[in-house]
């Protein structure tokens, strides 16, 4: 018995036990690793002490079947876990997404911005074999024992790390094949500093490598490779690109995506023919939001006559502004365009995107 603001005596509990007698359960009593548990839910009136009633409306028998799980929460709380960062996605989230992912024993999850590792340790918890990779190879490394594999250690899931490796979503060395079961990340926003992959920001140059002294520039030790300015809209719809060229059929994909609470500045759900939305959550902040969308990837069956080319919505311009909408907007506080702050005279501008930044940082620093 498990009293709820309040109490029971122990005579009381046997008198209750000991009037289910009638049933005629048979076999021993074990307290500990039982074959089948029951537990009793009493009915009372509200205020029943000041109405001096002593006996509950009615007294329920049922068989224990499950609990929950939330409990699983504080155990990949952020504050106890070996290895974070300022992005590092709350526990809670990085549960749910893996959960409405289907991760799940058998399956192969993959986290394009892995960072910390936050979330392909939740689809492991769910028996997923998850591996990940990012532009950044130091939030993988890490520093000393202090990294990305640590974290797997801490929770005794390193047979369910794939592995990490360094890499761009628009430069990922995977094969082009269907072979992932599931692919959930929380893609950068480009807040912090502008957006970026692997490339020249001449794009006129031709594509092929480096020698420097007879060796190639990007076989020598320090080497770094150079980056350019990337649209926030066409990493969406690479996102969405690369899933359709990796998933298995019925396979998931669940990312996490920023917008303005403004419908005449909203960010909509980006489509593909090859995946269907089945879900959108959403976590609202003050004058912006983000959204957890998940995809599923349609059977070739269901793909049969469907044309599959479509429009990239690639971000025109070369700052980091240009190119990404949603930063553009943050900074400028999310204010109506006719009402703008202006960036100069009294430094109101400046408020605003300071303000808003520190929601940002509040959103994502756990």
């Amino acid at each position: 018995m498990d009293s709820y603001q309040g109490s029971r005596p122990h005579e009381d509990q046997r008198r209750i036990f000991e009037s289910f007698s009638f049933l005629a359960f048979s076999g021993p009593v074990r307290m500990k690793k039982p074959d089948v548990e029951f537990c009793l839910l009493e009915d009372w009136t509200f205020d029943n002490h000041d109405l001096g009633i002593k006996e509950p409306n009615m007294v329920y028998l049922g068989r224990y079947i499950g609990e929950g799980v939330r409990d699983v929460i504080q155990k990949y709380d952020l504050k106890k876990r070996r290895y974070i960062s300022t992005t590092s996605m709350d526990s809670e989230l990085a549960l749910v997404t893996a959960n409405i992912a289907q991760a799940a024993k058998g399956k192969l999850f993959y986290d394009p911005f892995v960072g910390t590792g936050s979330f392909p340790v939740a689809c492991s918890h769910f028996g997923a074999v998850s591996f990940g990779s990012d532009i950044d190879g130091r939030s993988i490394r890490g520093k000393g024992e202090r990294n990305l594999l640590a974290n797997f250690k801490q929770y005794g899931l390193v047979s369910q790390f794939g592995d990490s490796f360094v890499a761009d979503l628009t430069n990922t060395p995977l094969r082009e094949c269907r072979w992932l079961d599931g692919i959930v990340c929380d893609p950068p926003y480009g807040v912090r500093e502008g957006l970026k992959v692997l490339g020249n920001r001449d794009q006129t140059k031709p594509k092929g490598p480096v020698y420097q002294g007879g060796d190639a520039h990007h076989l020598q030790p320090g080497y770094v490779p150079p980056k350019r300015p990337y649209s926030f809209l066409a990493m969406l719809d690479d996102i969405l690109d690369f899933a359709a060229l990796s998933l298995v059929e019925n396979g998931r994909l669940s990312f996490w995506m920023p917008t303005s609470n403004d419908k005449d500045e909203e960010i909509s759900v980006p489509e593909h023919p090859c995946l269907e939305v089945k879900s959108v959550c959403t976590q609202a902040f003050n004058k912006w939001s983000r959204r957890l969308i998940t995809y599923r990837r349609r059977t070739d069956k269901e793909m049969e006559g469907v044309e599959v080319k479509r429009e990239r919505k690639v971000g025109e311009g070369v700052s980091a502004d240009e190119l990404n909408p949603f930063r553009k907007r943050y900074f400028e506080g999310f204010v109506p365009s006719e009402a703008k702050v202006p960036e100069q005279g009294n430094g109101n501008g400046k408020a605003y995107g300071s303000r808003m930044l520190g929601e940002h940082r509040a959103a994502t620093k756990e």
